[in-house]
């Protein structure tokens, strides 16, 4: 679910690895006070899961994504995977009060020892894009990230050309750390790509 490079080949009979599915460059917004609600992923999500991934709006930007579309049976197993990883953590989005399903955000790629995560977020629906549900499921994420997983640093990538998302993620407390050249090849050519991190002394500071 967000920014990502290509640095691990996908596995036989699934395109996507568990720590790969990262959306690049997905743009957050303020949600103007709309109310979400985060649950951890489970086994009944693999159907609303199964309403994007293979979406070329949203599988053209999941890493590592090369293939054949992924199957009910694929995408099941990559959510029991998940769930039982100790280096991810990841919640499915919904909409409060009415409950409707908006998508998922995670903090992946986790090192315990250096307590550093890699964060990621997708709004399933094209309607729902732009409304701010991405920046109100990417707070509550990175308050577990840093209390409950005791986590001292939560970092993304996004494309270098896309500013919009580089602005919202810094008005989130992100700051950019470098610029990797040519780091991703997508969409037939290379793109740059932007570090960016929060640490848990400047997310609670906020």
């Amino acid at each position: 679910m967000i920014p990502a490079t290509q640095e691990n080949a996908a596995g036989p009979g699934h395109a996507i690895v568990p720590d790969q599915r990262i959306v690049l460059g997905a743009a957050p917004a303020d949600n103007g006070g709309m109310s979400i609600r985060l649950r951890p992923l489970c086994e009944e999500d693999v159907d609303n899961i199964m309403t994007w991934v293979n979406e070329p709006a949203v599988v053209g930007n999941l890493a590592a994504f090369s293939g054949a579309p992924l199957s009910r049976e694929e995408e099941l197993a990559w959510v029991r995977r998940t769930m039982t990883s100790s280096s991810e953590r990841v919640w499915s989005v919904f909409a409060e009060p009415d409950g409707r399903y908006l998508g998922q955000v995670g903090i992946h790629q986790i090192h315990q020892r250096s307590a550093v995560g890699r964060l990621g977020v997708v709004i399933a629906a094209r309607a729902e894009m732009g409304r701010g549900h991405g920046s109100a499921a990417i707070s509550r994420a990175l308050d577990s990230a840093f209390s409950e997983l005791g986590l001292h640093k939560v970092w993304l990538m996004v494309f270098s050309e896309n500013l919009r998302s580089r602005g919202i993620y810094q008005r989130l407390g992100f700051v950019e750390e470098g610029l990797l050249r040519e780091e991703y090849f997508h969409d037939g050519r290379w793109h740059d790509m932007v570090r960016m991190s929060v640490l848990a002394r400047e997310w609670r500071a906020r």
